[in-house]
């Protein structure tokens, strides 16, 4: 259970030994890292399959590309042969053939074909062939157990009507209407064409096949839209022969993964909280008998599981700040941690022999692909080795108790390479999304996560998981209903109480900032406060009743608050906009101006309050920029736009860093 942490002790020892070669990343180097994803072991443990995400600089979005590696070390990764530009992704094995999805170009045959397709390859010849030609995007895709029939998703295509009327600009939408859906589609591989088996009328968010193929397993919603997908879904069985629903398994499903058991008599599926921001996944017996609930005992956040066998699952996790590996007995739910780890990104595999293939990290090293095999875990791949010449913080893992009912807080900590105590820091309190999110110890750099490229400048970076959180069970996380910036921003207080006591941050050069929910509470804390000298609001909420009936997620807030309508008063008494005049400190606000979760007009309004006040405040908008930015140039200003921030307000009238 403690080989990760040795691992990550002989990673930090090493890194020292080379510090003399260390330098300060860039927000270039940052925003350039390789992303590995989706780390697929083989059915018999021997290999892995994954994804490694390169950034283009002159593409909005990165270049995807598939790598196979030994799962025992035998051998080193390689990268499967792909067109120029092609990108490849989602690998999974089927045999000793590989099947993933791809927009390379397919072979002569269907001009009309969307640009995502799922294509099969022989590991050992490197032949390769299309098996879909679907009208509109593969996005989502199964392969039954017995290796004989293949279910996907594709879109409805637009009648040629409808195109014309697109092109000429006659292009109304009529709002939460849908006419186009995503289906279900089987083909058996043995020859013949796809067949459409999902119901009409009907949105797949999900799609898995029975062993034998003759039962399909679907997630399915009367809308189209993303509210659709995460609130408003039911788990059903459909016969693909008659494309009918037999029975409806689960009214209130998650977007938690369906998987039938090995053996085909159960459905491992997830059920939606009674608030929408939690959910238990369950087994469920299709002959009949009580559904079975995972892990309800272990006092953490399930994240996914996979069937190992018959009789066992294999559990991924959050406790605390650390990611856990869990044993879960199918007959009973009980769970049994196998090892901790750092491991945050919910993606993992099992084999037969129940090795695991998962993506770890390190306070030293980005996402790679890791084996955990008898408790023992292993890093396998090394896709970013610059970063072992990179100037690194120190990562350290807190708890502290609330002043306030004393419930166990946790977070994180990093501070400057080679920081002693007796010198107090000035200090950065990034608060994570969500709320119910969380932070998790290993790798702490990316366009979001600030602390390593702060810490390289000499700053700390605490980064609490107040109430509301993931990480330590469902009544934690929904102990910020009607409380946002109540409960949840006393625990972050009580946390910097103890890092002001310890030494660590010094109290005159304290600045918060967070994106999403961690906007909203950085807002609302320089409303409440005085102790923080700046604020950094990323897509923030800044008026939670009017994002509640904007955002594309409208069902997400009323768990929280209520009726949006009906019961305003709760969600006003929490909006920072309400308490604006209080704020008397330099506040940058970062939106993007296409973020339909958190609107743009969210940061508009705060910045036309602040401005009208003459309180100093820079509003910066990314034009396309989503919620969760893809673009690198935008990825790019966010970093060196906070670390800019900073050093104006933080240190302009202090002592040297």
């Amino acid at each position: 259970m403690n080989s990760f942490r040795h691992l990550c002790a002989f990673a930090a020892l090493a890194l020292a030994m080379h510090a003399h070669a260390a330098r300060v990343a860039t927000a270039d180097d940052i925003v350039d890292l390789k992303q590995v994803e989706d780390a697929q072991i083989s059915r018999d443990g021997t290999r892995i399959a994954y994804s490694v995400s390169t950034s283009q600089p002159e593409a909005k979005r990165a270049r995807s590309r598939i790598h196979i590696v030994s799962a025992t070390g035998k051998e080193s990764a390689r990268e499967l042969p792909a067109p120029e530009q092609a990108n490849d992704r989602e690998p999974r094995w089927a045999g000793e053939h590989l099947l993933f999805l791809s927009d390379r170009p397919l072979p002569p045959g269907n001009d009309k074909t969307a640009r995502w397709q799922v294509w099969e390859t022989s590991v050992a010849t490197g032949e390769t062939k299309p098996l879909t030609r679907a009208a509109t995007d593969v996005t989502h895709y199964a392969l039954s157990a017995n290796g004989k029939r293949l279910v996907y998703l594709a879109s409805d295509a637009a009648s040629p009507e409808a195109q014309a009327k697109i092109a000429a600009k006659d292009d109304a939408i009529e709002v939460e209407r849908s006419t186009l859906f995503a289906r279900a589609w089987v083909r058996d591989l043995a020859g013949g064409e796809a067949t459409l088996v999902s119901p009409s009328g009907l949105q797949v968010h999900d799609a898995t096949l029975s062993p034998d193929g003759a039962t399909l397993a679907l997630r399915v919603s009367n809308g189209t839209t993303l509210n659709d997908y995460w609130y408003d879904s039911r788990v059903v069985l459909v016969d693909p022969a008659k494309a009918t629903i037999e029975r409806t398994l689960c009214a209130r499903a998650s977007a938690f993964p369906l998987q039938f058991s090995p053996d085909g008599s159960r459905l491992l599926y997830g059920e939606l909280g009674r608030y929408g921001m939690t959910a238990t996944p369950y087994v469920h017996p299709l002959a009949g008998g009580e559904r079975i609930a995972l892990g309800s005992e272990w006092l953490g956040t399930l994240w996914l599981a996979r069937w190992q066998n018959d009789a066992t699952l294999i559990g991924e996790g959050q406790a605390g700040v650390r990611a856990a590996f869990l044993r879960i007995d199918a007959t009973n739910g009980k769970a049994t941690v196998l090892a901790d780890a750092q491991a945050p990104f919910q993606n993992f595999s099992v084999a037969a022999n129940g090795r695991i293939a998962f993506l770890g990290t390190t306070a030293q090293t980005p996402a790679e692909v890791w084996t955990l095999d008898g408790g023992k875990a292993r890093q396998r791949t090394v896709t970013n080795p610059q970063v072992a010449d990179w100037k690194l913080g120190t990562l350290r893992e807190l708890e502290w108790r609330s002043s306030l009912d004393g419930r166990r807080i946790t977070g994180l900590l990093v501070t400057p390479p080679g920081w002693q105590r007796g010198k107090p820091l000035p200090t950065l309190v990034q608060i994570h999304g969500g709320p119910a999110w969380a932070w998790a110890s290993g790798w702490l750099c990316s366009w979001h996560d600030w602390a390593q490229l702060l810490a390289a400048h000499g700053y700390a970076v605490f980064l609490p998981n107040p109430r509301g959180s993931e990480g330590q069970g469902a009544a934690f996380a929904e102990a910020a209903r009607n409380d946002w910036g109540g409960a949840d921003f006393k625990d972050v207080l009580d946390g910097i109480d103890l890092l002001v006591r310890e030494g660590v941050i010094d109290n005159e050069r304290l600045a918060i900032g967070g994106w999403s929910y961690g906007g909203y509470l950085s807002a609302w804390a320089v409303t409440q406060s005085n102790r923080f000298k700046t604020a950094i609001v990323g897509a923030g909420v800044i008026d939670i009743g009017a994002m509640a009936l904007t955002t594309d997620v409208p069902d997400y807030l009323p768990g929280y608050f209520g009726d949006p309508v009906r019961e305003r008063a709760a969600y006003d008494a929490h909006s920072p906009i309400r308490h604006v005049a209080n704020v008397r400190v330099p506040v940058l606000i970062l939106h993007g101006d296409d973020d339909r979760r958190v609107p743009v007009a969210q940061g508009e309004m705060l910045f036309r309050a602040l401005k009208r006040q003459g309180t100093p405040v820079e509003f910066v908008r990314y034009p396309r920029g989503p919620h969760w930015f893809a673009e690198r140039a935008h990825r790019r200003d966010v970093l060196e736009r906070v670390l800019a921030w900073l050093d104006a307000h933080l240190t302009a009238s202090a002592p040297s860093k």
